[in-house]
């Protein structure tokens, strides 16, 4: 479960979007497992310049409407 409020991987709020980095910190991953993540679409993320960027309000919002699974191409285009 991912609180609304709290801290959390030294966020007092979770942000709309996060780094890559700040995502495998928030999970307790390395960065490269996040950057397959979102290789393979298997994570919502957003493109900022050349950088893509974890999509924490998609990702709250699947996670509160039940969604448990989460598989390759899930978030493609």
């Amino acid at each position: 479960m991912i609180p609304d409020q709290g801290t959390l991987a030294g966020f007092t709020v979770l942000p709309p979007i996060a780094s890559q980095e700040q995502f495998s910190n928030l999970i307790g991953v390395t960065k490269a497992t996040v950057r397959g993540f979102v290789e393979t679409d298997t994570l919502p993320h957003v493109k900022i310049g050349r950088q893509r960027f974890i999509n924490i309000i998609k990702l709250v919002d699947d996670l509160k409407a039940g969604k448990t699974v989460f598989a390759r191409g899930d978030y493609h285009g």
